[in-house]
């Protein structure tokens, strides 16, 4: 795990492996060390991973449930990743396909995935330099009206999620960007909705949804940004969604994040209440998945045992 995230659902995991009577040993990126060695050389044996100095293998883990992994350097996702090259075929190693394929699965690699699978995404454009945008924005405009949203690759908790209300604003933005790092932002069509929904999906079924709302002025959901969260009943349409996304990632453990578009739009305001709510009158678009997802404000709204149900999948995974 990484010092800066994820302490709350690590705590949790600690928890309730506890109750069911299983040792939990917690350790930074940076307790990991490695030997390296050719399968024949039968003097060192074969090649070893070591978390505080102690071997990591069959007889003493069931599994290994990865956090974020910090550093602008990558070593630890590369260390990560060569944890569970070594140990995969020993020990449950949860995420490893999905690691294995994406070092780093940001939001654009991840819009690749969705395409090529036929999962439904929010209308995006990707731009490499600064004039292509500034060229784009009246064909955008004519397509999707404003707000437009601008999106970065790497942000986290809806924190790098910008609102433009008129093409002004976007100017401005785009001068601020520094050319080099224009093609690490995703501009996108406005959605009406100031709600979405995060779906986990654990051991490849989607375990319950939590609705995600939108407080005063701020537009982003984001449970760690003030949005309210409620328990959702999730159609058998969006779980199967959420559970495709989980299975062509290559995700054992995931937050699939969900939102509704009215097919009404001369209602848009009456459909953004769940109280005028009906399924047939929306369709789904998927925002991203998260492969690290945290989970207190979904237990909290769904009463949901979601650290119980990651350490169960662990054990059943050896």
């Amino acid at each position: 795990m990484s010092m800066l995230q994820s302490q709350f659902e690590v705590d949790r995991v600690e928890e309730e492996a506890k109750k069911l009577g299983v040792g939990i040993n917690r350790a930074l990126y940076r307790d990991i060390s490695f030997l390296i060695n050719n399968q024949d050389d039968l003097s060192n044996g074969s090649p070893r991973v070591l978390v505080k100095g102690e071997e990591v293998n069959e007889k003493n883990t069931y599994g290994l449930w990865f956090r974020v992994a910090g550093t602008k350097s990558g070593k630890y996702t590369e260390g990560r990743n060569l944890v569970i090259r070594i140990l995969r075929d020993k020990v449950f190693c949860c995420n490893h396909d999905g690691y294995l394929r994406w070092v780093r699965m940001g939001k654009i690699p991840q819009h690749g995935v969705f395409v090529e699978n036929d999962i439904p995404v929010v209308p995006s454009r990707l731009f490499y330099t600064k004039d292509q945008v500034i060229n784009a924005i009246g064909e955008m405009e004519r397509e999707w009206g404003w707000p437009i949203i601008a999106k970065h690759e790497k942000g986290y908790q809806g924190k790098t999620v910008k609102k433009f209300d008129n093409r002004k604003e976007l100017e401005k933005f785009v001068e601020k960007i520094k050319e080099i790092n224009v093609g690490l932002f995703l501009w996108q069509k406005c959605l009406s909705t100031k709600w979405d929904l995060r779906v986990i999906v654990l051991d490849g079924k989607a375990i319950g949804a939590m609705k995600r709302t939108a407080k005063g002025k701020e537009f982003r959901s984001n449970f760690s940004l003030g949005g309210e969260v409620e328990k959702w009943e999730l159609s058998e349409s969006d779980r199967a969604l959420a559970e495709k996304v989980a299975r062509v990632c290559g995700l054992d453990y995931c937050g699939v994040d969900i939102m509704k578009n009215s097919k009404i739009k001369d209602q848009r305001s009456k459909l953004g209440d769940s109280d005028c709510f009906r399924e047939e009158d929306y369709d789904s678009y998927v925002l991203e998945v998260n492969r690290q997802c945290q989970f207190k404000g979904f237990e909290m709204a769904t009463g949901i045992n979601v650290a119980k149900m990651v350490v169960e999948m662990l054990i059943k995974g050896r």
